[in-house]
């Protein structure tokens, strides 16, 4: 084999490299929107559990302030039935 012969192969083969490159890029750029979609539902969802986690406290939070303001009233606790 000659210099030229190698160099054609190498090309060749460069060639081919870059047309199957090109071939999955549709691909590969889908599957990199759906990883950065799943990411951003990812950050949405923790979102969401942060604020549903603070809704609870303050639901929790006022139930004891009631439940002690009225455990605390006058007439004394309740009684258990």
């Amino acid at each position: 084999m000659d210099q030229a012969t190698l160099v054609n192969y190498a090309f060749g083969y460069i060639a081919i490299a870059i047309a199957v490159f090109l071939m999955f890029l549709p691909v590969i750029a889908s599957l990199g929107l759906l990883l950065l979609v799943a990411g951003a539902v990812q950050v949405i969802v923790l979102l969401l559990n942060a604020v549903a986690i603070g809704l609870y406290k303050a639901v929790l939070r006022m139930y004891h302030h009631l439940l002690d303001r009225w455990q605390n009233r006058p007439r004394g606790r309740l009684t258990a039935h």
